[in-house]
């Protein structure tokens, strides 16, 4: 809004001055009129944040200026400019900041629309005729208190209290109750029956534990929880350059652990809980939705983000929620004249690292050494010493290149924009808001991107004084779009620097280690994937209804019937095109290549559907009686049915590459694509999933004082995944609190604002890992012969039904503390937690062994058990220096993660590759050799070398430990090794789960100006980057740059074993699994940095702006490495050679509001 002023020096002509003047005038006549009028509801719901010292009361207005819509009008004359206020309050209301500002002073402030206007005490904005009070505000020891705001309630008349606490007032003859309000006080609406004289008492409240936050199917204050919630400002996320919320989200939350891998992100909440996945559950306005739409909701549609994160607080979702809720309210609109807020951000992405290839010469020269290792001869060496020369030269592109594959296909940086438009506002019964949101994700691959549409909208409608209704839209809209081939890094890392990309003539390139390139080398190279492969879009559609209508028959009594509806779409598209043959190059008279060229082209179609319908009703009663005793009540049910569908489709042999229907492949029945290695996982068929599930639930709280806190949950599911004895699960809960703060013997310690403790225990049921249908026997189509050679079709049993299978079951025990002093300066949170996961599915390995039967043919039971253990906290604080203030958050989480039971009589199951599931172990435990660095020329001479199996190895190969796997002794422990290294010697060696998590945070203002930074890390975990590592030239790979220092006798403490060919069976006996490929993936990374800066009001002004300001930021800037080995590593990355790159970002943004 504008704010207006003047002054007898200022340099505007009279004129305006007198225009200033009955603007003036004009407007104190109409507050006359207004009076009488309810309050504006903005002014009451308003909440301030300020931190300001010695700052004069033009700095305080435009500080307000900045957090709300409101404008100031004012004589300069009648302030005093060079006065300086200290101000520091935290949800405050506007009649708190003014009592503060103009208490003693002669003026007051009267209020119209979103306009303050401040005024001498002479009478000339009186209110229409009523009795004048008098009375005199003090604390609760008896001290009078100046500043207090007294307002009678429903108007904007008001005053404050002088510096003896005494204040006066011109009541209205039919008002019903004044309000008085005060920084650091419990605001108190007292009844006015028409006397003359009130003296008022206000007793001390504490800072920011008014703070309401989401809880299941309702709303508490912070100060009254008793369960493990925690919120996340959404400040952090607004300005965030990333294109999915949860890699905002990373180092916000004790406890959340967050890994942002390119092309997926992971979460899991206080350890991984089961052998497959353990994701929380999402809730957006009350509605289930997917971790994907959960992504791709756009930042500014979020009002707030609760991770309710122990069985206490996520009980009342029972079945679903084992693993925690993410609870999403989005925004509403405020009463008012409309608002427009706008934010765009513009950038770039590049590389958070580039693989450190060798370039050609470096490749050769490495290859020469491999080859003389394994004995062959000058002669016989791949490469001469001359070809080295020439690679180095590179005078021969066409025979000697230098080929530089990343160089060649990737951009070397990406663009990146988002873009938020929202449009907000209502009257006294109808409240409104409409978003909308577009991204745009470039790749560093030419012709990919990625496009996001959002578009939301909330309507809130007081239709009668016992009716609300609420409906709400969310549409997602994702488009992949890949114009050109498919060109994956596990190419470019496995086409050597010494072949040619494209002839200098513009032919593709045919030649290879100075020779005619094989077809399969040929058709390797990424470039002319890229160019002449094909073209892929995939399309992406989430929609999410809601209507909610609350019903209000009785004090204290809502009734909530809310319906949803869910809707997602998946369509796949991709062609592959038809290609020329590539010449021979240095044999131009053999002509194509053979192979080089692809005939046939193809198309795959792949369209998914699902929908899901949902009702939930519920009934809350919240009251207090005597003033001490807080009692509250819900019960609800819950239902919902679910239907997915699939189509698969394909054909071959196109008459163009153009081609975008499948109609229009061949219709011969062979062109048909019908099996699953056709393209990834396309076939002809389609798939019918249906699923339905009814709940009841229920919740009762009860608090003495706000000092004891006491509740309890419950919640009862059916789901139609089990067969009728093991359908229903239930799942209760209880919790307490004690706010120790609120007893006697600590009433004189005001340095406390709040000390609780709280202590929960609560169960959880899970079925995200029981398949629709695991409790039925399934069947497979076959056929049987009979005697003349016919075949008979028959149906066989595939799967063993098993009609006893559970619900798997959660019982997570907590005990948590919350602390807080001076005035919210410093605060502390911790909690400690134990949970255990039982009735876990699992087609254990003692019926394989004793049936013979096949692994996915054995019937599920319920048998695992996993437990989570362990603590985590948050510690806060913030201040103000001179006119710096600063905020600086810390918050950490240790977790241990054990397997307790596999099943009877079962100690361990079947390795899967290098990873094995064992009781008494963590889930993601390493299962491979122990490596003990590498052999040395010492250890050869002295015989200190352990056969594998028949091969001895050599110096400067890998050393594997020969574990102690005999028993001598007879006592049933092994206690010497066999002396040879065989499947016995595979041990546990690490795990892929990462034990201490942590994130830091820092907010900085200096006048205009805001520096926020987020730091994430971990600890405890390792990587097995597998042959991107151990084996340098796997599939004609091209070595890293830290493969360069490999061993020799002269360079014995090398990172990487001795060189051999790739056929040499010393060669593959390195690359083995072991520990020796283990890397550290521990790191801490600056995940953002951004800078702000707000415009002056001023310029705002003039602009015809309410807020404007601008911002820089940078995403995922630096990263600190556990493993200094191989530098060239993104350790957020998952491992092989195929991962994507990750990304940095730099944006500069602009927020706006008009």
């Amino acid at each position: 809004m504008k704010k207006i002023f003047f002054s007898p020096d200022s340099y505007e002509s009279g004129i305006r001055q007198i225009m200033r003047i009955m603007k003036l005038t004009t407007l104190c006549l109409l507050l006359t009129v207004l009076s009488l009028s309810a309050a504006n509801s903005y002014s009451q719901q308003l909440k301030l944040n300020l931190n300001l010292r010695d700052a004069s009361i033009i700095e305080v207005f435009n500080e307000i200026e900045e957090q709300s819509e409101l404008g100031f009008l004012f004589n300069n004359d009648q302030l005093d400019l060079k006065q300086k206020h200290t101000i520091k309050v935290s949800n405050a209301s506007i009649s708190e900041v003014m009592g503060m500002l103009l208490g003693g002073s002669p003026l007051s402030y009267k209020m119209i629309e979103r306009n303050i206007i401040i005024t001498q005490d002479n009478g000339v904005l009186n209110q229409q005729e009523g009795r004048n009070v008098t009375g005199v505000v003090t604390d609760e020891e008896g001290f009078p208190l100046p500043g207090v705001s007294i307002i009678v309630k429903g108007t904007t008349t008001g005053t404050i209290s002088d510096v003896n606490g005494k204040f006066s007032l011109d009541v209205p003859a039919n008002s019903k109750a004044l309000v008085f309000s005060f920084i650091g006080m419990e605001t108190q609406e007292v009844k006015w029956d028409g006397r003359g004289v009130m003296n008022i008492e206000l007793r001390t409240s504490t800072i920011g534990l008014d703070e309401v936050v989401a809880i299941g199917y309702g709303v508490k204050k912070k100060v009254n929880l008793t369960g493990s919630v925690a919120t996340v400002d959404t400040k952090i996320i607004e300005d965030r350059p990333t294109e999915n919320l949860l890699k905002s989200l990373q180092g916000t939350i004790p406890g959340v652990t967050i890994i942002s891998r390119p092309g997926s992100t992971s979460i899991n909440i206080r350890g991984r809980g089961n052998l497959k996945a353990s994701e929380p559950l999402y809730i957006v306005d009350g509605i289930e939705v997917s971790s994907d739409f959960f992504q791709n909701i756009e930042p500014g549609a979020i009002k707030d983000i609760s991770f309710l994160k122990d069985a206490s607080s996520a009980a009342i979702y029972g079945s679903k929620a084992a693993y925690g809720v993410v609870l999403v309210t989005t925004k509403e609109g405020e009463k008012g004249q409309l608002k427009i807020d706008y934010n765009g951000t513009f950038g770039f992405q590049k590389p958070t690292y580039i693989p450190d290839v060798l370039n050609s010469w470096e490749y050769a020269e490495m290859y020469r050494t491999s080859e003389l290792n394994s004995g062959s001869t000058e002669d016989g060496l791949r490469f001469s010493s001359d070809d080295v020369e020439q690679y180095r030269l590179g005078s021969n592109p066409d025979l000697y290149p230098n080929t530089n594959w990343f160089d060649e296909v990737l951009d070397e940086q990406a663009a990146f924009t988002k873009h938020s438009l929202y449009l907000s506002g209502g009257g006294e019964k109808v409240n409104y808001i409409f978003g909308l949101g577009y991204m745009n994700d470039e790749s560093l691959t030419p012709g990919e991107n990625n496009e996001r549409f959002n578009f939301s909208s909330k309507t809130k409608a007081d239709l009668k004084d016992w009716l609300e209704v609420t409906s709400n839209i969310n549409f997602i809209y994702k488009k992949y779009k890949r114009e050109q081939g498919a060109a994956a890094l596990v190419e470019f890392l496995r086409v050597p620097p010494t072949q040619v990309a494209r002839h200098t003539n513009g032919e593709w390139g045919s030649v290879r280690n100075a020779r005619e390139a094989t077809t399969a080398e040929i058709n390797a190279n990424p470039l002319r994937t890229l160019e002449e492969d094909g073209r892929a879009n995939t399309d992406t559609k989430h929609f999410l209804g809601t209507m909610n209508a609350v019903i209000k028959p009785f004090k204290n009594v809502r009734i909530n019937n809310q319906v949803g509806y869910r809707y997602w779409d998946y369509r796949h598209f991709s062609f592959k095109s038809k290609k020329d043959g590539v010449p021979n190059h240095l044999n131009p008279s053999a002509g194509i290549v053979s192979g080089t060229a692809s005939e046939v082209n193809q198309m795959n179609m792949d369209w998914r559907y699902s929908e899901k319908l949902i009702y939930d009703g519920w009934i809350n009663y919240d009251n207090t009686f005597d003033g001490v005793h807080g009692v509250g009540l819900m019960a609800g049910m819950h239902a919902d049915t679910y239907t997915s569908k699939r189509l698969k489709v394909g054909r071959k042999n196109f008459g163009s590459n153009d081609m975008n229907a499948i109609s229009g492949g061949s219709t011969d029945p062979d062109d048909q694509i019908t099996t699953n290695k056709v393209d990834g996982n396309f076939a002809l068929g389609d798939d019918f999933l249906e699923e339905s599930t009814l709940s009841y639930f229920g919740r009762a709280t009860y608090d003495y004082k706000q000092r004891y806190l006491f509740e309890v949950n419950f919640r009862a599911d059916a789901s139609s995944r089990f067969a009728k004895e093991g359908r229903w699960g239930f799942f209760p809960s209880s919790s307490v609190g004690w706010r120790v703060n609120e007893e006697q013997f600590l009433s004189h310690v005001n340095w406390i604002d709040n000390l609780k403790l709280r202590a929960s225990w609560g169960q959880n049921g899970n079925i995200n890992n029981i398949g629709l249908y695991d409790t039925y026997s399934t069947f497979a189509s076959g056929g049987t012969g009979y005697i003349g050679g016919g075949v008979v079709p028959v149906l066989v049993e595939d799967r063993i039904a098993n009609e006893n299978l559970t619900w798997e079951t959660t019982s997570t025990t907590d005990v948590g503390v919350d602390f807080m002093v001076l005035n919210g300066m410093f605060s502390v949170t911790a909690d400690y937690y134990n949970r255990l996961t039982e009735d876990i599915l699992i087609r254990a390995n003692d019926i394989a062994v004793e049936t013979g039967i096949g692994k996915e043919s054995i019937p599920a039971r319920n048998v695992g058990e996993v437990r989570n253990r362990g603590f985590e906290f948050a510690v806060n604080h913030n201040n103000q220096v001179g006119e710096v203030s600063y905020s600086v958050g810390f918050n950490a989480s240790k977790n241990k993660n054990e397997i307790v039971n596999l099943g009877d009589n079962v100690n361990q199951l079947p390795p899967d590759g290098y990873f094995v599931l064992r009781k008494g172990e963590s889930i993601g435990s390493f299962f491979m050799y122990e490596a003990d660095g590498l052999y040395s020329t010492d250890d050869v001479a002295n015989g200190n070398v352990v056969p594998y199996g028949k091969q001895v190895p050599e110096a400067g190969m890998v050393k594997f430990v020969d574990q102690l796997t005999e028993d001598t002794d007879g006592d049933g422990v092994p206690d010497a090794a066999d002396g040879v290294i065989n499947e016995k010697d595979r041990t546990i060696v690490a795990n892929d789960v990462p034990d201490f998590t942590y994130g830091v945070n820092l907010d900085v203002s200096y006048k205009n100006f805001t520096l926020s930074a987020i730091g994430q890390g971990i600890t405890g975990v390792k990587v097995y980057m597998d042959n991107e590592a151990s084996q340098a030239f796997f599939n004609s790979s091209v070595p890293r740059e830290w493969q360069l220092n490999n061993w020799t006798e002269e360079n014995q403490g090398a990172h990487y074993p001795k060189l051999f060919k790739e056929t040499d069976d010393r060669y593959k006996y390195n690359s083995i699994a072991s520990s020796y490929w283990l890397f550290n993936a521990s790191y801490f990374r600056v995940k953002n940095i951004t800078l702000s800066y707000k415009i002056p009001q001023q310029l705002v002004t003039r602009a015809g702006l309410q807020k404007a300001k601008v911002y820089i930021s940078g995403d995922n800037l630096f990263t600190i490495r556990g493993d200094q080995r191989m530098k060239d590593f993104d350790p957020e990355r998952s491992s092989g050679r195929g991962a994507q790159i990750g990304m940095k970002t730099f944006t500069a943004g602009v927020s706006i509001t008009f």
